[in-house]
């Protein structure tokens, strides 16, 4: 029988992170490999590598690291997208590259298809540390796309992590919010059995 394992994307900031930041994005990829999901993301640096690090350093984990790559914006469909200090995507971290050719975003998101389509579609739940742009537009295609608004909040996927007031109001009225890595894997854990999956646990945390 084929067991299907929980996709959880992570999102949040693509650019260099404080420390502080660093470690919560490390602990929230950690407890995900600990509640045997695959981890998925961007493929890109700040959050992203930071979530997959704490990830794959889960050394019996069951799950992979997964980056969905988009191409470089103003590049031909081969061409991986880079951070502003030019380094290729994906980080060292991710385990299966996914390289598409479409851009990490676009303007006129609802008519056209971007790499932001494809995280907001393919997870089974969301987490979202505070980020920019990129971050908000995921959040909005969640919100749109997953019918999140449309649902009592025991029953929304996305869950918004970290201090409150980096989060919009809209996103915060859309969404679960907590503080801790704790909460969150609490909340993971509710979302996934009300799904119909089976978690199996790599460690206790």
């Amino acid at each position: 029988m084929l067991r299907r394992f929980p996709i959880i994307a992570v999102i949040g900031q693509g650019t260099p992170l404080p420390a502080e930041r660093t470690a919560l994005a490390q602990a929230t990829g950690a407890m995900i490999a600990w509640l045997g999901c695959h981890l998925l993301t961007g493929g890109g640096f700040g959050v992203m590598a930071a979530a997959a690090e704490g990830f794959t350093g889960v050394a019996d984990r069951r799950g992979l690291s997964i980056g969905v790559i988009p191409r470089l914006p103003d590049g031909g469909f081969d061409e991986p997208n880079r951070d502003a200090a030019g380094r290729p995507y994906p980080n060292d971290f991710v385990e299966i590259a996914i390289r598409t050719p479409l851009p990490p975003r676009v303007t006129d998101w609802q008519g056209a298809p971007s790499r932001n389509h494809v995280n907001v579609l393919t997870a089974d739940a969301l987490i979202a540390l505070p980020g920019g742009a990129g971050t908000g537009n995921e959040l909005d295609m969640a919100a749109l796309y997953r019918g999140e608004a449309a649902l009592p909040p025991p029953r929304r996927k996305t869950v918004l992590l970290g201090p409150a007031d980096e989060f919009s109001a809209p996103h915060r009225a859309a969404f679960r919010h907590v503080e801790t890595v704790a909460l969150a894997r609490e909340t993971l854990t509710q979302i996934l059995v009300q799904r119909g999956f089976q978690l199996f646990a790599t460690e206790k945390v």
